[in-house]
């Protein structure tokens, strides 16, 4: 019972120990006018913008990464245009 506890443990360290994060960077209605604020970014940042609509919303995120740090560098840029970005967790995909 023990080693299962102590696996289970190890096992669960390793999982968040490797958690993705992403920049939450906007939603809007129209995809055009999204479009237009992600060009105001620097072309590097462009390269990492993703989007997906979801209904009538488009969402602008930054491409997964573990490297948190990194983020945190780089999201002052973001957030020069784009005020309300943050840094978030990005869901884990079974």
């Amino acid at each position: 019972m023990l080693r299962i506890f102590i696996l289970s443990t190890l096992l669960s360290a390793l999982l968040f120990s490797a958690t993705n994060f992403t920049v939450k960077i906007a939603v809007f209605d129209k995809q055009e006018r999204l479009q237009k604020a992600i060009e105001r970014l620097s072309p590097a940042l462009q390269k990492t913008v993703r989007t997906y609509q979801n209904r009538n919303k488009f969402y602008a995120y930054t491409i997964p990464t573990t490297d948190k740090e990194t983020l945190k560098q780089l999201l002052p840029a973001y957030q020069k245009v784009f005020h309300d970005a943050y840094i978030a967790p990005t869901k884990r995909e079974n």
